[in-house]
């Protein structure tokens, strides 16, 4: 009786039929080229993440201490936006059209909680 029909076909498949393993029945492995790009990405990725969480803060520093220094807001809003864009570009995400920008969102948020404060 063949194994390759049945209940039990994928616990016995070939080599060939299995993700991530090749022709010669070995795991398929990245070319050092593509790991280096790989490496380099997630180093991009993590640079990107930090300086937008950097942003992200200074942003919110502002607008919690000095909420009327509009200039300041403006300025860090801007660069946080585009470190938002620059991260969403990298992880491949796509730039929609009708998405408020970070620094508006995190504005009205800033608004809300120092309403509630109040």
């Amino acid at each position: 009786m063949s194994k390759s029909n049945g209940p039990h076909a994928r616990a016995h498949a070939a080599a060939e039929d299995r993700p991530g393993w090749g022709s010669d029945k070995k795991p398929m492995r990245y070319s050092r080229a593509e790991y280096a790009k790989v490496l380099a990405l997630q180093e991009e990725v993590a640079r990107a993440d930090a300086d937008y969480q950097r942003l992200r803060n200074a942003y919110l520093d502002v607008a919690q201490n000095e909420p009327t220094h509009e200039v300041a807001l403006a300025m860090v809003g801007a660069d946080m936006d585009r470190a938002h864009a620059r991260l969403q570009a990298l992880i491949g995400l796509p730039r929609l059209p009708f998405t408020h920008e970070p620094s508006a969102v995190m504005r009205r948020e800033v608004q809300r909680l120092a309403e509630e404060k109040r």
